[in-house]
Parts: structure tokens; sequence; C-alpha cells
């Protein structure tokens, strides 16, 4: 599978979530899967970047032109697709993936798996999604999302559309199932 990972661009968080980061990286390499990804050498992309190319699987870099600096791209093994838009950038990972994973991340995580979560919930695409969490980081953003259905903004079924776990293992075991389930 070809898996899309979202995840923070930022160093200035707590070491211990880049260990999440390259955690799942090594076990989607393990596993024969592809990352997907914004490209970033640094947070929780470079992480899991690093932890794919670690285990020999392969990397798929999605990034806009303006990206193209000293520093900012992972310099790892990777195939490139360069565009000029974070608006085209985030259209070519969702067509490029299988499935869909959020890591802790900001404001643009947080868009990037949000957007994926509403096509699943109009049909206008079937793939798999969930959230890989490290000390409750996603906690307030899932309860949003029930709230959404609390109070009838969201229809029940939104509950069906991502899964929410905080074992790598787990989570691939999610999505490999959720891809083989919707083919």
């Amino acid at each position: 599978m070809k898996i899309c990972v979202f995840g923070a661009a930022r160093d200035e968080i707590d070491p211990g979530f880049f260990d999440l980061g390259e955690a799942l990286g090594r076990a989607l390499g393990e596993r024969g899967h592809t990352l997907v990804f914004g490209g970033g050498a640094h947070g929780m992309m470079g992480a899991a970047a690093r932890g794919c190319a670690a285990a020999g699987g392969a990397v798929i870099g999605v990034a806009p032109h303006f990206f193209r600096r000293p520093g900012v791209l992972f310099e790892g093994p990777a195939t490139w697709y360069h565009m000029d838009t974070m608006a085209e950038r985030k259209s070519v990972m969702e067509d490029l993936a299988d499935g869909f994973i959020a890591l802790p991340g900001g404001v643009g995580t947080m868009e990037e798996i949000l957007e994926v979560i509403t096509l699943r919930g109009l049909g206008r695409m079937k793939k798999p999604i969930a959230f890989l969490d490290r000390d409750d980081y996603w906690r307030p953003t899932l309860a949003a999302l029930e709230n959404c259905v609390e109070r009838g903004f969201a229809p029940a079924s939104l509950r069906e559309e991502y899964g929410s776990f905080t074992d790598p293992a787990e989570c691939l075991d999610y999505l490999e199932r959720e891809a083989a389930h919707d083919l």
C-alpha cells in the first residue's frame, strides 16, 4: 500500500513524538508499504521518512517548489513530486495514497486529515483513515468530531470514517484490513 502520513514539520516538540513518527516509518518499511508524505526533513514528517528509509521502505515526497531550499526537504532516498501550490500538493498526496495516517501535528496536519475524512464521508473516496496518537494529542480533535455527531452537525456514520490508535502496528493492521474490505 501507499500510505500518506500527515504530521508536524516542526522540531520544537517533545522528542518522544519523534519516536512515534520513526516507529511508524519503520513499520511501514518493514511491511513493504510506501510512505507518501509532504517531503519535510523536520518534525514528524522527517522522523517517519527516516524510519521508513532505514527499514528499506520506499518514500515518496510531495512538496511545492518553494520548499526547495537547503534543509527544508528530506534528503534521504525518495521519489519526488513538485508542484506550485499547497493545494496541488495535497491533491497529489490524496491521489497517490491508498490510505492515510495523521501523526500529531499543527493546523496544516489537522486541515489535511479533516479534508480526507470529509471526502470519505461524501463518498468521494473509500480509502482508510487513522489517527496515530501519543499523550492524548488527538483527544480534543476526536472530541470535536464526536461533538459534531452529538449535536447533529454530522451523521453518526462519521464515527466509521476513521480509526484512532496509539500503536503503529495496530494502526497499520487497521489500514490494511480496511483497505482490503473497501476493494
